[in-house]
Parts: structure tokens; sequence; C-alpha cells
């Protein structure tokens, strides 16, 4: 599957971008004098223009969808004159000039290469898994279909991330907190697929998701941004109970487009756990009372 950039909608993209936090700024804190007959709740165009230090037909053009290239410096004036965080600063130079940094990799990979398998195999009884740019999950480790549930039996259209923590019921009910988690993944997704309007299967997934969780939807409307950083989270799983479980995501040697994500327990009952967990596959009456006797 070719990962070609369809400019139209990443203009489309840029431009409401822009209009969703030139929304969310006031104009007391961009200091714009205000009169009490003012109906605007966030900034006008032309007070954005102005503090950027642009024209206004320019800036509406960008917010129109317009096909053109604005420069290095223009796109930093915009981002101070919007207060964008570095991660935001970030995202508005993917969008508005992707042609600044090296295209993404010509086609999303579909399956992990051996090295990057052997290296999750090796890490048991920690659960990793590997995504591609569009988070499918390509590959993961035993402890991983353990404790996240047997990917393999997922139809492959669904078998990705966000899907499984927006639209499966298990995922759900696994991930103690699931409203900060679900917020903080579209954030990062958005974030990292901003190169990515374009691709069919971008595109697929998007409106998969936007058609199956009201959650989904409403997350992705509001274009958070959010960068990969190190987490921990707290799963609570049928069989092991509580698990405290750090992560963090690192790109794969071998492609640029596979990200490893690797779990490791946060305290000895949770490593416990894990280990009682991997042993219940091959031996299920053993491992039951093993469990048991971890639970704290």
């Amino acid at each position: 599957m070719l990962m070609t950039h369809d400019d139209e909608s990443r203009r489309r993209e840029l431009a409401q971008f822009l209009k969703d936090r030139r929304a969310r700024l006031t104009p007391a804190s961009a200091g714009v004098p205000t009169s009490a007959r003012r109906r605007a709740r966030g900034l006008l165009r032309e007070e954005v223009a102005l503090i950027a230090g642009v024209g206004l037909t320019w800036y509406t053009w960008l917010e129109q969808a317009r096909p053109i290239k604005p420069s290095v410096r223009v796109l930093g004036s915009l981002a101070r004159a919007l207060r964008l965080s570095d991660v935001e600063r970030t995202h508005l130079f993917h969008l508005a000039r992707p042609d600044l940094e090296p295209s993404p990799a010509a086609q999303l990979a579909s399956t992990v290469s051996p090295p990057p398998q052997r290296t999750m195999d090796g890490l048991a009884p920690n659960p990793a898994y590997a995504v591609n740019a569009v988070w499918d999950v390509i590959g993961w480790n035993k402890p991983a279909e353990l404790v996240f549930g047997d990917f393999a039996a997922v139809e492959a259209e669904r078998r990705n991330l966000l899907h499984l923590i927006f639209c499966d019921h298990a995922w759900r009910s696994l991930l103690r907190d699931w409203e900060t988690i679900s917020a903080f993944a579209v954030a990062q997704f958005r974030e990292s697929t901003a190169r990515l309007g374009g691709d069919p299967r971008f595109k697929a997934l998007v409106a998969m998701l936007e058609r199956d969780s009201e959650s989904f939807r409403m997350h992705w409307r509001r274009r958070d941004v959010r960068q990969p950083a190190p987490q921990s989270k707290v799963l609570i799983h049928p069989h092991a109970g509580r698990l405290d479980l750090d992560y963090a995501t690192f790109q794969a040697d071998s492609d640029r487009d596979v990200r490893l994500t690797i779990y490791t327990p946060v305290n000895a009952g949770s490593a416990h756990r894990l280990a009682a967990l991997a042993d219940l596959a091959p031996r299920k009456r053993r491992g039951a009372r093993v469990l048991a006797e971890a639970r704290p």
C-alpha cells in the first residue's frame, strides 16, 4: 500500500488545525483589546494575522486550504501568535511544509522482520508488540497475547491499537484509566500520522473509527497533538488481577515505519503475576492455582 501524501487532505487538516487553535485563544491571553460588544470567543483571523505579522488575505487562504507554501519564518510567527506548544508547533510544520523532512517509507509495513520479532520473543515474560505507521499491530510476543488478547484472532483491518482501545470491550475493561489513556492515544496518533493524510489505509481507519466510536470522534475533532513519552498503565486483567506496568516505545532499527512497545512491571507483585500468567498458558491447572496465590 503506497503511502502517498494527498495535498488536498493535508491542506484541509492544516486549515482546521489553525481554526481550532485560533478559537482556543482568548483576546485577553493574546493581549488584544476588546469591547463589550464583542461576540467572538476566540481570536479573529485579522487578529492572528496582525500578531503574526502576515497579510490577512494570505492567512485567510491558509484557513481556506488554498495551495500556498508558507516559509519557515512565517510558520514560526504563526506558531508564536497562536501560542502553540512545542509538539503543536512541530505538527504545524508537518502539515504546512512536509517537504522540509524526508518522506515516510514507501509502504506500510504489514509484518515485522525476524530481528525485531526475536527481540520481542526474548523479552518474555514482559509483553511487547510492534505497530506500523498507522498503529496496525503487526507483531507481538506470547506475553502480549496473554495480557492483551489473541491479536491473531482479530481481523486485519481492526487489528489496530486505536480500534482496540475504542471498540474492543475487553480492552476497555483491561485499561483502568481508559478515559485518560484513550484521549492521550488519539493525540499521539494525530501527531505521528500528520503526513499520512492521503494514505488509503489511514483514511479508511479514521473513517471506521469515527463511525464505530463516538468517543474517538469527539477526541479526533479536538485536534489535540502529543508526542510519545514513557508512561505507566494499570491493567485489570481477568486472570492475573492488577498489573502495574511501565511502557516505552522504540523505533525498530530495521524499519523506520515500525515501532516496538515494551512493557515492564513496576513492582515485584506485578512481576510475579506476569510470570504466573505466562506459566498459565502451557499448564493451565497449575497456573490457575499460582495466579490465585499471586493476587494481592
